[in-house]
């Protein structure tokens, strides 16, 4: 057993990846919700960046996090790894255009061939939600429950106003 240091998982994954790379297979390490990583992993993992094997990397790395890690690996402590990572992507804050094209696209992937949630209702779904996908998907999904116990075949603002607390004054 090699223990939880840094350089027993730099050798498991070096003896893992390298017979990759002699395989022509190209591993991905993907690093979800990277913003929460301790500064003593962010310290390492430009180790595994320095893999090379006939002039390619064998290894890539993706970070994938809220925008905290961007400002983290921007600072001069983690240059190192920054400097490794060969393309950098970041999203903005959604709009309610993007809102309403994430929810109709989940819907047709789950076998919906209408339009389900209203406009007035996707907008109100926006706002409450602001541009998290995974608060879109819990209000969305509350949405069409409480719809369908109403009985009604599209999600209307005063089901979603409803579900988000904000009847409005004139009932609307």
């Amino acid at each position: 057993m090699l223990g939880n240091t840094a350089a027993a998982v730099f050798y498991a994954v070096s003896a893992h990846v390298e017979p990759l790379g002699r395989e022509r297979i190209h591993p991905v390490f993907l690093l979800d919700e990277a913003h929460l990583l301790h500064q003593d992993t962010l310290d390492h993992l430009h180790i595994l960046l320095n893999y090379e094997w006939d002039s390619r990397a064998l290894l890539s790395l993706i970070l994938a996090g809220l925008p905290d890690v961007q400002d983290r690996l921007e600072l001069r402590k983690d240059r190192s790894l920054y400097s490794r990572i060969e393309r950098r992507l970041s999203t903005g804050p959604m709009v309610p255009d993007h809102t309403g094209q994430y929810v109709r696209l989940r819907m047709s992937r789950a076998g919906a061939d209408r339009e389900v949630f209203t406009a007035d209702a996707l907008l109100l779904l926006h706002e409450a939600a602001g541009s998290s996908l995974r608060e879109i998907d819990r209000l969305a999904t509350a949405a069409l429950r409480e719809a369908a116990r109403r009985k009604k075949k599209l999600v209307e603002r005063e089901v979603m106003a409803h579900l988000v607390g904000d009847l409005g004054t004139d009932g609307s």
